[in-house]
This record gives structure tokens, C-alpha cells and sequence, in this order.
């Protein structure tokens, strides 16, 4: 299922159970699955650090730095003002290849 968002750091979008953050880690724009590595908390409510370029989970104040933020990434691209990305289609069944999460590469 493809989805679009506004290429601007910080902007998120819910679609079923899951949440996408995107964010401008160095020179790319990227978007990632909005959950911390530890218990899953939500990045968006948590809180830049610039000096890190990560984000600190609002939880327990981890910090998911550049690299964690990497491997949460999702297929994505730069289209004008939006950013276009895969995400699993919640309407398809389990068995279907459709629900199965995209790698990023």
C-alpha cells in the first residue's frame, strides 16, 4: 500500500495499528516506523537530539540513534513536496504477500 506524506520533519500519519515518523536524518529525508527499539514507545512524542541526530524515546529516555533510526526505515521516495512510501496493506490477509512488511534495502 503506498501512502504519501509531507516531506517535513516530524510529520506522521497512523494507519491501522502502526505509526510512520518523517524525519531528515543528515542530508535524506526518511521515514520509519514510529516505535522505539526497547518496549515500542512512540518516537514522535519523544524528543530530538541535535547534537545525536537521534531521537530520545519519551518513555524512558533512550536514545535511537542514527543507526537504530536506519534499520526502522521503510521503502521511500522524494516526490516534489510529499514523500511516497510502502507500508504492509492492513486489509489484506496474513497468508497474502501484501501484508508482509517491505524491506528496506
Amino acid at each position: 500500500m503506498m501512502l504519501e506524506l509531507e516531506a517535513r520533519h516530524w510529520s506522521q500519519v497512523r494507519v491501522a495499528d502502526e505509526r510512520y515518523l518523517c524525519l531528515r536524518l543528515e542530508t535524506r529525508w526518511s521515514v520509519i516506523l514510529d516505535r522505539c527499539k526497547h518496549k515500542g514507545g512512540p518516537l514522535s512524542k519523544g524528543t530530538w537530539d541535535e547534537a545525536a541526530q537521534g531521537i530520545r524515546c519519551p518513555w524512558h529516555d533512550l536514545l535511537n540513534s542514527p543507526r537504530d533510526l536506519a534499520r526502522r526505515q521503510v521503502p521511500s521516495v522524494r516526490v516534489g513536496a510529499v514523500i511516497r512510501f510502502l507500508v504492509p496493506d492492513p486489509d489484506a490477509s496474513p497468508e497474502d504477500p501484501a501484508r508482509r512488511a517491505p524491506v528496506a534495502s
